[in-house]
């Protein structure tokens, strides 16, 4: 135990010197590292070369930790994602400016479009309204000259004047039939005024019409043969006409027609029923009254039917006609005729034809 004590106590002893001598450096040298701290981060300042392969991938230097190598490729990565970035703005911005003079380029192409086309509308809307004038003006000058050319082709020069002629069937009606006078025939010659177009126009009618009389028994106790000449009737009559066009070129018409006038009987024979129906006494043919013709007056009216044909016009009417006898009430015709009316009537049915 003596001799290994001092032995002991010998190596403590250096220890200790080496410790305190040690002391003072590692003091001094933790001082500096923690200088350095507070300046500067721990990172290394070191720049790494970093550089991409053939085959894509980083290229680092050699000797690096793996921690160094894992920041490398971190730090590589992020500028070759900040590249790219910056090179899809880039491109974007490209785009949109290219989208946006393209854009701007359709609306100024739409603009000039548009405009050229209302010109050219307009240039067509002012060429058609010239030639729509120019036809117009055409086709009035030719209609004038058409009706210059017409007018002389007509009698009355397209004034609304015309005449005509007609012929007729004239049928008995009434008391005129039964008192023995069957169908007859007549001519008509219309002198008149219509001017084409207008609705009402005038005319003056010179009518003949003749009956076809027959014998004829008549009386009650003491019966009484009447021998019925035929009666010619000749006829003036003023009337209105009506015209309902039927077509746009108002040449073909419907009218009505209807006036009055005078009518003289002729040729009935003093002691014909139509003699006695006019006033004359058949029981004594010389009694100082009784006529060989009389003029009575009477109504007509009808409907016809007109087709224009150039400068004349076809036509078929048919009228009603009424004269008023007037004669005396006396007991002998009354003995004789029995009860009749006083008025002849009768129905022409004509086919003629107008001049205009």
């Amino acid at each position: 135990m003596t001799f290994r004590a001092p032995i002991v106590y010998a190596s403590i002893s250096a220890a200790l010197a080496l410790g305190l001598a040690a002391s003072p450096a590692r003091a001094q040298d933790t001082t500096r590292t923690q200088d350095s701290t507070r300046t500067r981060p721990r990172t290394s300042q070191k720049r790494i070369q970093v550089r991409k392969e053939s085959g894509g991938e980083v290229a680092l230097p050699k000797g690096l930790t793996p921690q160094q190598r894992a920041d490398s490729i971190a730090r590589a990565d992020s500028m070759a994602a900040a590249e790219k970035l910056r090179a899809d703005s880039a491109a974007a911005l490209e785009k949109v400016r290219q989208d946006s003079i393209a854009a701007a380029e359709k609306v100024r192409t739409d603009s000039l479009a548009a405009i050229e086309k209302v010109r050219s509308d307009s240039l067509a809307a002012i060429e058609k309204a010239r030639a729509d004038s120019a036809a117009r003006a055409d086709s009035i000058t030719a209609a004038q000259q058409m009706r210059s050319q017409s007018s002389d082709r007509y009698l009355f020069g397209s004034s609304g004047f015309y005449m005509g002629v007609a012929g007729s069937g004239a049928i008995p009606t009434g008391d005129f039939k039964t008192l023995g006078y069957g169908n007859g025939w007549g001519v008509n010659v219309p002198l008149g005024w219509h001017k084409a177009g207008n609705m009402l126009g005038v005319q003056l009618d010179l009518g003949y019409n003749q009956f076809n009389g027959k014998s004829l028994l008549i009386g009650g106790a003491s019966p009484t043969t009447l021998t019925n000449a035929d009666p010619k009737i000749w006829s003036a009559n003023l009337n209105l006409t009506l015209n309902f066009p039927l077509t746009e070129s108002k040449r073909t018409n419907l009218y009505l027609i209807g006036g009055g006038g005078a009518y003289r009987f002729q040729n009935f024979g003093t002691t014909s029923a139509l003699a006695g129906f006019l006033g004359n006494d058949v029981i004594d043919p010389n009694a100082s009254g009784n006529q060989s013709s009389r003029t009575k007056w009477g109504l007509n009216g009808g409907a016809g039917l007109e087709f224009g044909v150039g400068p004349t016009s076809l036509f078929v009417e048919s009228r009603f006609v009424n004269v008023f006898g007037k004669r005396d009430d006396n007991a002998s015709f009354s003995d004789l005729f029995g009860s009749r009316t006083k008025d002849v009537r009768w129905v022409p049915i004509s086919l003629g034809v107008t001049f205009r």
